[in-house]
């Protein structure tokens, strides 16, 4: 059987998802596949690897030629192609080259093999940016994309000029023990857990304790940041908005609530990310 679904990241259930339609998931797409499905809109990209030690990583980009680049981290699982659609944006294009890193374990950045450390997976993520000469950089994180951007403002405060967390995993009093990640974990579990779902469950089992040794460097934290965050989030629940704006009194420049708007806001609600990408490269002029 042929099925080939482009599913969004899903932070929860995956156990049961595994179970049911472990022949049909598919989180990546190759890179030729990628410059087809952007042929048509005349939207030139490009792929580069970058070896880190004994990490590849892999990366999406548009060119290096702009004052600005926008950075996009996807969630767990996903890969570089979940903000595919963003290539597109003529809003951005005009201001900004766009670079989109496949996350450790994930599309070609080392398959199948999780960095459950936010330290490692930041420092990573920045070896990629090294590759690039931008004046202004925008970071934007999606789920646990939002703690490894942020985990990257610690570690690298002068590096980076704003964030945009997009129903961020970043407070740990809302990371839960969910009994059916420790059946994925045995080798019954991970016999029919797609290997997508397994790097997942490797990176959010440790999650919580990840960022509990957060706590202490939110203060380093100075580049304004925008939270964006849907009232109907059963992944993320919406208080880790609460927890960002309790964190970064001086950093939050907006919380953005979406009324009724679930986890998956970077392909219902492009347009929240697009408008404060805006806003922060208004402000860094």
């Amino acid at each position: 059987m042929t099925c080939k679904y482009k599913l969004p990241y899903a932070k929860h259930v995956f156990f049961i998802l595994s179970l049911l339609t472990s022949s049909c998931i598919e989180f990546r797409i190759s890179d030729e596949d990628a410059k087809e499905k952007l042929a048509d809109t005349g939207v030139s990209i490009q792929f580069d690897d970058l070896l880190v030690g004994e990490r590849n990583m892999h990366f999406a980009f548009n060119g290096k030629e702009k004052e600005n680049l926008i950075v996009f981290v996807h969630g767990s699982p996903g890969s570089w192609n979940a903000f595919i659609d963003f290539f597109k944006a003529d809003s951005i294009l005009g201001h900004a080259n766009i670079l989109a890193v496949d996350r450790p374990g994930y599309g070609k950045s080392g398959y199948g093999l999780a960095e459950p450390a936010l330290k490692k997976q930041a420092m990573l993520i920045k070896e990629v940016i090294g590759r690039f000469d931008h004046s202004k950089i925008i970071l934007i994180g999606h789920s646990l994309g939002g703690p490894v951007i942020a985990r990257m403002a610690m570690d690298y405060p002068s590096l980076f000029n704003g964030l945009i967390m997009v129903a961020p995993s970043i407070d740990p009093e809302m990371e839960k023990d969910e009994w059916y990640r420790r059946v994925i974990n045995t080798k019954l579990g991970a016999a029919v857990t797609p290997e997508e779902f397994k790097v997942s469950n490797d990176e959010i089992l440790p999650l919580k304790e990840e960022l509990i040794q957060m706590l202490p460097l939110w203060h380093k934290i100075r580049i304004p940041t925008i939270v964006i965050q849907g009232t109907k989030d059963r992944l993320v629940p919406r208080e880790n908005a609460d927890f960002a704006e309790k964190m970064l009194p001086d950093a939050v420049i907006e919380i953005r609530l979406l009324e009724g708007v679930d986890h998956f806001i970077p392909w219902s609600h492009p347009y929240e990310i697009i408008s404060a990408i805006q806003h922060l490269l208004d402000d860094a002029d």
